[in-house]
């Protein structure tokens, strides 16, 4: 496969583009795929390295600017980002049913890109027009995303129906059920935040966020046995982090010995 793509990159240098987008994507795909490993080991610059050659390679595969807007956003440059969300846009239909969403993917993140800057208006119209599509896999997200965007201005009633539709989408998303939980401690709902809570944990036992919320609402209502196991929970799951630290303090306060 290697000697195959490496062949064809040389084809594609020589005519340039006379290829054509098929014959181009054999040599951006592989590209992509390292791009994705390498994101997901957390070395944004080797993807960026294995994005930049592919994008040389076939400047219209909608999967390099859709990656390339993913690692530029994690990067905190959210001008590239939103430049390549839309070229993953324009391109999103070249790759037909090898991937079917893509536009819809790309919407998504564009919507996430536009609420990371403030411009919840135009961030609320791409996730409405990433669920356009009936072939979006996971339209969930958007939604989830929709109802991250109410609760920042405070739209509790709006973000929570949003919630219920996510779940309705996939139940097992536990992002979903964490954000109802928000929304029910700004409403004083604690018995409904901490139900809420106690389902993202089910589905995804290792949510130190989620972990971390219900401990401060069992310290509110003083179930405290309770909140200590969440709060060891916590220092288990995020040793090193900012999370697993105020656990250990919270867990001194309530006389806890963490050595």
């Amino acid at each position: 496969m290697k000697k195959i793509g490496i062949g064809l990159l040389v084809i594609l240098f020589i005519f340039g583009c006379a290829a054509t987008f098929k014959e181009k994507r054999v040599v951006s795909e592989p590209l992509v795929q390292l791009a994705i490993n390498k994101i997901q080991d957390n070395d944004l610059q080797g993807s960026l390295v294995a994005l930049t050659k592919a994008l040389q390679t076939n400047p219209k595969d909608p999967e390099v600017h859709f990656y390339l807007a993913h690692v530029y956003f994690r990067m905190d440059k959210t001008g590239r980002a939103l430049e390549h969300a839309e070229k993953a846009i324009i391109h999103g239909d070249k790759l037909g049913l090898e991937h079917p969403g893509m536009k819809s993917e790309a919407y998504n993140l564009k919507g996430s890109i536009l609420s990371a800057q403030g411009d919840y208006e135009q961030s609320l119209v791409a996730f409405d027009k990433a669920l356009e599509d009936e072939f979006y896999s996971t339209p969930e997200y958007a939604l989830y995303n929709i109802a991250n965007v109410y609760i920042a201005q405070k739209k509790y009633d709006k973000a929570l129906t949003e919630l219920k539709k996510s779940l309705e989408q996939n139940s097992h998303y536990a992002p979903a059920w964490e954000g109802m939980a928000r929304v029910y401690i700004q409403q004083g709902q604690y018995d409904n935040a901490i139900d809420a809570l106690k389902h993202a944990i089910l589905e995804f036992p290792a949510f130190t966020e989620a972990h971390w919320k219900i401990a401060q609402i069992y310290i509110k209502i003083g179930n405290t046995n309770k909140a200590i196991y969440h709060l060891k929970e916590v220092v288990s799951l995020d040793k090193e982090g900012v999370f697993g630290a105020l656990a250990e303090q919270r867990l001194q306060n309530l006389g806890v010995n963490t050595d």
